[in-house]
């Protein structure tokens, strides 16, 4: 995305150190494919690395500040470490790889919640949202949240989120819309103001970042990175 060529590294530092314009105090680089414990890219890229680091000795130097290991590789790359380390999705408590084996005590650090502003009784065969994609197969109660693609609740998880209201899964039913969506709750007509988990757990069950990657057939950083200005937030 940005820096130089291993192959320019050399030249780089050499004009670098010269310049009275330029104070170096970091070198770094960026895994491409340090969440694959296996993949052979991580071992020449760390290579590529040292390399560099090596151009100060050579140049009698004063090394500065080294780092290079993102989430995956704090996981699966220890020589990669350096003087400190740049974890990522991993301060969320969420894994880089949902299929990683390795085993770690983490806490998972975001919920998402909204609060039912609307409630209706919807009849067998009327239909909810855009493009009447889902239809009523029998009488139930449809619950409006505050929350849509516009705060960054993608819309490919039309039809396919649930959201949890006292240790039960609601399904999300029709299109999501810009700040809206709603919910099926075919047994009972949910109260006004009652708080829904949107992502996080509610007694035993959980909506995971990593389901609903899957579910929107995409990746975990970008269910979060989505989330944006518009939800408030409350750090704990």
């Amino acid at each position: 995305r940005i820096g130089t060529r291993a192959s320019s590294a050399q030249p780089m530092i050499e004009a670098a150190l010269l310049s009275k314009n330029c104070q170096l105090i970091g070198i770094f680089s960026h895994f491409a494919c340090a969440d694959d414990p296996h993949d052979k890219m991580t071992a020449l890229q760390l290579e590529r690395f040292e390399e560099g680091i090596g151009y100060f000795e050579k140049l009698n130097a004063p090394i500065p500040m080294r780092h290079l290991a993102n989430s995956g590789a704090i996981l699966h790359h220890p020589k990669s470490f350096f003087d400190m380390v740049r974890p990522g999705i991993l301060l969320y408590g969420i894994q880089p790889d949902s299929k990683s084996q390795v085993e770690l005590e983490l806490k998972r650090s975001l919920t998402l919640k909204a609060k039912t502003v609307f409630q209706k009784g919807m009849l067998k065969g009327q239909t909810v949202s855009y493009g009447a994609t889902w239809k009523a197969s029998k009488n139930t109660w449809i619950s409006t949240l505050p929350i849509g693609y516009g705060d960054g609740f993608m819309r490919a998880l039309s039809n396919k989120a649930e959201v949890l209201y006292e240790g039960k899964r609601f399904q999300v039913v029709g299109k999501i819309c810009m700040d809206q969506m709603m919910i099926e709750s075919p047994e009972i007509c949910i109260p006004n103001d009652a708080e829904m988990t949107v992502i996080g757990g509610s007694g035993e069950e959980m909506i995971t970042v990593e389901h609903l990657a899957e579910q929107a057939q995409t990746i975990p950083y970008e269910i979060l990175t989505n989330l944006n200005s518009r939800l408030p937030r409350y750090y704990l």
